[in-house]
């Protein structure tokens, strides 16, 4: 799956030059041999940012965004019924309430349910690009007009972008995963850009115990203005990191070819939908959406690929991870949520997932592999009728 598939000798590479130095201080602030801070600043560059800031995991990294924009007990943060459950969790660890909406055709926040879920209380809208860019223009139309914050978690369209402009660098601040699933892979490990002084600062206070990191200081003389957490990128995690940032373009290149080349496939089928785009030419490459008539018929679909060696990516396969309508170990702990019936309040989200089929697009794929694949969705949409 993406850079998972290229994992070898440019990484081991990284981490033995790390560890190649007289004394090695595997933690980043100061100076020295740091990885983290190398990382950090080339993700940057790469994103066009003026900062980067490197933390533990994809979750971490929306935490520590939503942390640094401020978010807090009681403030209202509206986002996508379809996402995994990562940012609301994370919404709700900073005492935030989560509002999920309704998604449109493109599988991502309806703007006009966005503004009809928008109160006095509401701080910010997170935007979850699903491998592709949701409406942009029209949600960050909303957020100025209402006066309130876009945020992206973008862990899941690392090298995506919207009319030219690269996905997480849209909103005030975004954030990104680099676990298994994702476009680069560092075991695990995730990071936040903006282009916000003080979303960033606040937000590396908060993924090191509040210490402010002034310049000059030791380390045990920090001031602190919030509490925190350790959600702290590690210095190995850090190296290979450098290694996969190197070969992002490759990826995308080849994700996106492949899914081409299967797309134009398929294209002609009269009984599955491809997703439609607000920004095709923008969509990231590794994942490949479409639906088909109904529940009964996308699990009919999926045991047909798995009889044929192909998985699927979500959708149907970790449904349950990925939709607000059956997180009740979660949003009953809020109050308007207590007493309702998830199922019934994101109705057309409920439908389009459990219609839908989501497959994973790897890089190394060949002309052979791709065309069993072709064959098994054209045989699939056979069999459905």
């Amino acid at each position: 799956m993406a850079g998972a598939e290229l994992i070898g000798r440019e990484e081991l590479a990284e981490i033995q030059e790390l560890f190649s130095h007289d004394k090695v201080n595997l933690y980043r602030y100061g100076g020295g041999n740091y990885k983290a801070r190398e990382f950090e600043e080339r993700f940057a560059r790469y994103m066009g940012v003026k900062y980067a800031h490197a933390v533990s995991s994809g979750t971490a990294a929306i935490h520590c965004a939503l942390a640094g924009a401020g978010i807090g007990p009681g403030d209202e943060v509206i986002t996508t019924a379809w996402t995994f459950i990562a940012p609301v969790e994370a919404i709700s660890a900073l005492g935030a309430v989560p509002v999920p909406v309704e998604i449109d055709e493109t599988y991502h926040l309806d703007p006009l349910e966005v503004e009809k879920a928008i109160t006095p209380s509401t701080k910010a809208v997170v935007a979850i690009p699903m491998w592709a860019p949701p409406q942009m223009d029209e949600l960050a139309a909303i957020c100025e007009r209402r006066n309130i914050m876009l945020i992206e978690d973008a862990a899941q369209a690392l090298g995506a972008s919207y009319k030219g402009r690269k996905l997480g660098t849209i909103g005030r601040v975004g954030s990104f995963s680099f676990d298994a699933g994702k476009t680069l892979h560092t075991g695990e490990g995730g990071i936040i850009v903006t282009n916000d002084r003080e979303v960033y600062d606040r937000a590396a206070e908060f993924s090191d115990h509040g210490h402010m990191h002034r310049e000059g200081l030791p380390r045990g003389k920090d001031p602190r203005r919030a509490k925190g957490l350790n959600l702290r990128l590690s210095e190995v995690t850090a190296a290979i990191g450098l290694a996969q940032l190197g070969k992002i373009d490759l990826i995308l290149s080849r994700t996106k070819e492949n899914k081409r080349k299967i797309k134009e496939a398929i294209r002609h089928l009269g009984n599955i939908t491809l997703r439609p785009f607000s920004d095709e030419e923008g969509s990231q490459g590794d994942t490949m959406i479409f639906r088909v008539r109904d529940r009964e018929a996308a699990l009919q679909f999926e045991a047909h690929l798995m009889e044929r060696g192909f998985g699927t990516k979500i959708l149907p396969e970790a449904l349950d991870w990925h939709f607000a309508g059956v997180w009740n170990h979660l949003l009953p702990e809020f109050d308007r949520y207590r007493d309702a019936d998830l199922e019934t309040l994101w109705p057309r989200t409920g439908a389009m997932l459990r219609s839908s089929i989501c497959l994973n697009i790897p890089v190394l794929m060949d002309d052979a592999t791709i065309g069993r694949l072709i064959e098994a969705i054209i045989t699939g949409s056979e069999r459905i009728g």
